[in-house]
């Protein structure tokens, strides 16, 4: 049943409905009655008067034709319509509607009713003809043809109970449904197969795969007959437990809560945050991926921070306000290259500064408590312990006034360290190891 448009005229839509659904053929034994509504008007999306509306239904008894008796047909209409008694003239029961006044169709509609329609013996298609008398405006009106299409089962038919054995499933859990039908050519009709499932005969179906989402279904039930195929269809529906969601647009006025991970499988595609992002209770938020984070804007921390793995900043990273501390357990330069500290250091009072290698400053090597120091003289000359000259321990080997002018290199070995300086000069080892003798500094100093 459909809605068919004989010429481009009419202004008005129509859909036809029946009742039994599908409509059957009386046979021998019985005579079946049924009714016709025609709705008018659903759907319109242009402004449309009408002043009458005459419907023509065929009267006799070939499968073209709904009734043979078409003087027996009752009618009604929506409020503020008046149908006329069927007149049968020239095969036709003619019943024209007329409202109290013009009216303009801006989306309601208007239901005609036909009723008590003893249908004939004969399956098959039939017209019904339908004559509006339409404007665009309230005036001028005109008469536009248009026709709706009944089919006409044949006689015991049924077509019904088409249903799922459950109404709802587990998610991934198979739906299977069943109907009660008459012989047919069964056609389903459901999700992500619109061409449809070809069932012949079968009256029970199970889906061939399980189901994710809330799923609709519709069974087409096809029949040959008076020369045309007539076709009726039923629709039901199968939930799922915890279904699957594919949405277009989606807004959540509430909380929401996401038991698994969530994706966003477009790479180009963003996701915004009015508010923030937390982890679940006391938990802190996680980012897991092996590229890493990367933030292209402003990343403004204020709480704590722990990092367990490299951090690499290619600018500044400044603590900001009087009293903030940058607390770090191992500061290293980047893959062996020293560290380099451009800025004053200020050590406060308490505070001890170690260091397990050597300590240079401005490019020489810093003395520092049970340090060792060897002095040697540039002109062969060395210091050695002899008579205490004056209450010295360290005097030279000629008058005290070369000791005065004589000019020292020192020789300095780091008590932290088994690595020395080269003593300078031109000296062979044996003469080195004469000329040399040590002083180490006393280490409460």
């Amino acid at each position: 049943m459909s809605v068919i448009m004989v010429n481009a005229t009419n202004l008005l839509p129509y859909e036809p409905s029946t009742d039994p659904k599908p409509l059957r053929v009386s046979s021998a034994e019985e005579t079946e009655y049924g009714s016709v509504n025609i709705n008018v008007g659903g759907g319109i999306t242009t402004s449309a008067w009408c002043n009458k509306i005459t419907v023509r239904v065929p009267v006799g008894a070939g499968a073209e034709h709904l009734t043979t008796e078409g003087a027996d047909i009752k009618t009604g209409a929506s409020t503020g319509w008046t149908p006329s008694a069927p007149a049968v003239s020239g095969g036709f029961a003619v019943i024209t509607f007329t409202p109290a006044r013009a009216v303009q169709f801006t989306g309601q509609i208007v239901t005609l009713t036909l009723s008590n329609i003893a249908v004939n013996r004969t399956a098959g298609q039939v017209s019904i003809a339908i004559v509006e008398s339409s404007s665009r405006t309230n005036g001028s009106f005109t008469n536009k043809d248009a026709s709706v299409e009944v089919d006409k089962f044949p006689a015991g038919f049924v077509f019904r109970n088409f249903a799922p054995e459950k109404i709802m499933v587990e998610n991934g859990e198979v739906a299977v449904l069943r109907w009660e039908g008459s012989d047919a050519k069964y056609t389903m009709h459901w999700g992500d197969t619109p061409a449809g499932v070809s069932l012949d005969k079968e009256r029970v179906w199970t889906t061939p795969r399980g189901l994710t989402t809330v799923t609709g279904f519709m069974l087409r039930a096809e029949v040959t007959a008076g020369g045309v195929t007539l076709t009726h269809t039923l629709t039901t529906a199968v939930t799922v437990r915890i279904p699957d969601l594919v949405v277009r647009n989606l807004t959540v006025q509430g909380p929401a809560t996401f038991a698994d991970s969530v994706s966003l499988s477009n790479t180009a595609k963003d996701l915004t945050v009015a508010g923030s992002v937390r982890g679940a209770g006391s938990n802190p938020l996680r980012v897991s991926q092996n590229a890493g984070l990367k933030v292209d804007a402003v990343l403004n921390v204020t709480g704590a921070s722990t990092f367990n793995g490299d951090v690499t900043a290619k600018g500044f990273v400044t603590a900001v306000g009087a009293g903030k501390v940058v607390r770090i357990a191992d500061l290293r330069g980047p893959y062996g290259v020293p560290l380099k500290i451009d800025s004053h250091v200020n050590v406060l009072p308490g505070n001890n500064v170690t260091a397990a290698g050597n300590i240079t400053a401005g490019g020489n090597r810093v003395l520092r408590a049970g340090d060792t120091l060897r002095f040697v003289s540039h002109s062969n000359r060395h210091l050695q312990e002899g008579p205490d000259y004056g209450g010295e321990k360290e005097v030279a080997q000629t008058s005290r006034t070369l000791y005065a002018n004589a000019a020292w290199r020192t020789h300095h070995l780091s008590s932290a360290s088994s690595l020395g300086e080269e003593p300078e000069g031109n000296q062979e080892p044996e003469d080195r190891a004469q000329d040399e003798r040590t002083l180490t500094t006393d280490p409460k100093l």
